[in-house]
């Protein structure tokens, strides 16, 4: 299809209609499928984030773009009117009609709380606490079947961190240590603590909903019935298959979409699975997803502190979004990385060029040996990219420096004042060519996904094999 045509057909579309769920949406291969309210949002946000890559033309890309936002913003006002209640408008906090929140929030309560009432509209919802990351609300169940003056058996707090919201990165980790937090107390048990009962996030918000009382331990009991019943003769057939092998079938089988979607749903359905989150670390990172990256990094760094396969992934995802004197702190904080060290030597190389620090840049580059990457040739081939990059720079810089100094030299010596022009004129080079030889570096660690430089690597999955 032709961009004019299909731009056209973006601008023919209707986002003012209620839908149904499922939805029906038709993939790029032709097929009808069906979508619940989360995988639908999902499945938009990936189109959002994989853009840049699916599209070499930038009007093409914000169309694109524009596209899913508006069906996103059509699926959750659906969802709303469809399955929404009036006392969860109130963590949209900006009146009119409901926003991303309510319907998430409304969404996440109906699936979180299935166990104890099919109708959570009658629970009462109110603000408690405003936080710089995060609100919590106060959720209460109804009083049926209790006197007036009886002791509260159960309630929920709503913990709320909306990522569009002040610096996004600083509210993601914060949302994620407190899962992490959150999920050792409902490990340990303990019955008379606030514990977790479910936690969800997409790109625009993170989500936890913790209990107390007798409500809370009726849903911790379902969920141990529930894994309980798989031993059982009446139980499952046959075990689930595992989504962390799935997800490497598919990386070998090329098709990194599905392998993101299997690693991501792996780490989601059980924390402590180490090779989940650095699956969806490498192949993120690979189709240029950097906020998937930064979640599967800071919540895997969560729940195994110090592993350096996952702080490596970490220091990358901040070298991509130019946050280079982070990266460096993170990088120095890998230590003796048998298994890593040479690919920590490059990525320190470049985090110090990006940030200025020539010097250093040229040091740390001077000490690689591309020899040390067999395993990952991609990386060999960065390095003699780099330094062809940095002499031709050099040939040019000097050149620039040359025609100055001639230029300054003839005005010193009186011969004449024309030697201004080159002087003046070889400096202005010099330094045009160290600013675009910087802007081509920027490009190539940060720039458009579908040219940058590819860092991560799938060899990293193989990497101590006793962290599952």
């Amino acid at each position: 299809m032709s961009k004019t045509n299909k731009i056209r057909r973006y601008r023919r579309k209707d986002y003012t209609s209620v839908v149904e769920f499922p939805v029906e949406i038709i993939g790029r291969d032709g097929m009808v499928r069906r979508y619940s309210f989360e995988e639908s949002i999902r499945l938009y946000e990936r189109r959002i984030a994989s853009a840049d890559i699916r599209y070499t033309d930038r009007e093409l890309v914000l169309a694109e773009k524009n596209h899913c936002k508006f069906r996103i913003d059509q699926l959750r006002r659906s969802f709303f009117a469809h399955h929404g209640w009036p006392a969860v408008e109130i963590v949209d906090e900006l009146g009119g009609p409901p926003g991303i929140l309510a319907a998430e929030v409304a969404a996440f309560l109906r699936r979180a709380l299935a166990a104890v009432s099919a109708v959570p509209e009658r629970f009462s919802f109110s603000l408690l606490e405003r936080a710089d990351t995060h609100r919590v609300y106060f959720v209460q169940p109804p009083n049926d079947g209790r006197v007036a003056d009886s002791p509260i058996d159960g309630h929920f707090l709503l913990y709320v961190f909306p990522f569009a919201l002040g610096e996004t990165t600083v509210v993601r980790e914060a949302f994620f240590d407190m899962v992490k937090v959150l999920d050792g107390v409902r490990i340990t048990g303990g019955r008379s603590v606030e514990s977790m009962v479910a936690f969800f996030h997409t790109h625009d918000c993170g989500l936890i909903l913790t209990g107390s009382g007798k409500l809370s331990q009726q849903l911790a009991l379902g969920a141990t019935e529930a894994d309980a019943s798989e031993d059982l003769p009446w139980g499952a057939s046959e075990p689930p298959a595992d989504r962390v092998e799935e997800g490497m079938r598919m990386l070998s089988a090329g098709r990194l979409d599905d392998a993101l979607r299997a690693f991501t749903d792996a780490y989601a359905e059980q924390h402590f699975r180490r090779v989940a989150y650095l699956g969806a670390a490498v192949v993120a990172d690979q189709l240029g997803l950097d906020d998937e990256v930064e979640t599967a990094t800071v919540m895997g760094c969560r729940y195994f502190p110090g592993d350096a396969a996952l702080e490596f992934h970490r220091g990358l995802n901040q070298m991509r979004r130019q946050r280079f004197k982070a990266a460096l702190a993170t990088f120095g904080r890998l230590g003796e990385w048998r298994n890593g060290r040479h690919a920590v030597a490059l990525m320190v190389c470049l985090s110090l060029l990006g940030d200025r620090q020539y010097r250093l840049g040229r040091s740390a580059l001077r000490r690689l040996n591309p020899r040390a990457f067999k395993l990952d040739p991609h990386l060999e081939s960065i390095i003699r990219w780099t330094r062809a990059q940095q002499w031709a720079r050099d040939l040019i810089l000097g050149a620039g420096v040359g025609i100055a100094a001639l230029g300054a030299a003839a005005v010193v010596s009186g011969l004449s004042w024309w030697g201004l022009v080159p002087a003046v004129g070889g400096v202005v080079l010099a330094r045009m060519v160290m600013a675009s030889w910087h802007r081509q570096l920027i490009a190539q660690l940060c720039g458009d996904p579908a040219h940058r430089m590819r860092l991560s690597s799938s060899a990293v999955l193989m990497d101590d094999p006793n962290h599952v």
